[in-house]
């Protein structure tokens, strides 16, 4: 067991399987940061009718969560040479993850909640939450796929 912690928490992330383990983590971690943010945007600094801008918040509050924790813990010691280029591809598959996340948001608060989909247990007003819960799952998938790829691969020799 504790080798195994170990191996999961503080040895470098050189296995696939312990990279998505600690990028499931980071993506927890980021998915609270950023559902507070647009809760808290949407129910108590007035963006009520402003979910796009709220989302757009949240997420960039999450991207950053995302990117700290991803940087120096998922995939530690697995960074390009430069972290300008680095940030500027994370950066890129990130802003197309907030149109992934604002689309299926909107499609969820603009296109399912006036025709009550799920009945009359959620209100019309709270379907953003539930296509948050979707877009999460997706955009998670989004990018870990392409930061594994386009980022943290470890380089041949």
């Amino acid at each position: 067991m504790k080798k195994l912690l170990k191996k999961y928490i503080f040895d470098p992330p050189e296995e696939g399987k312990v990279q998505f383990v600690r990028s499931l983590v980071v993506g927890a971690v980021a998915t609270v940061a950023d559902m507070l943010v647009l809760i808290l945007c949407k129910e108590l600094f007035g963006l009520k009718e402003h979910t796009v801008l709220a989302a757009t918040i949240a997420f960039i509050f999450g991207l950053i969560t995302n990117y700290l924790l991803s940087t120096f813990w998922a995939f530690r010691g697995l960074n390009t040479k430069s972290r300008a280029a680095e940030f500027t591809v994370f950066a890129v598959i990130s802003i197309i993850g907030l149109v992934l996340n604002n689309l299926i948001i909107m499609l969820f608060e603009k296109g399912l909640g006036p025709h009550r989909t799920f009945g009359s247990w959620l209100p019309e007003d709270k379907y953003y939450i539930i296509g948050k819960i979707v877009a999460t799952v997706v955009v998670f998938v989004w990018n870990f796929g392409m930061r594994k790829i386009l980022l943290y691969s470890k380089k041949k020799k």
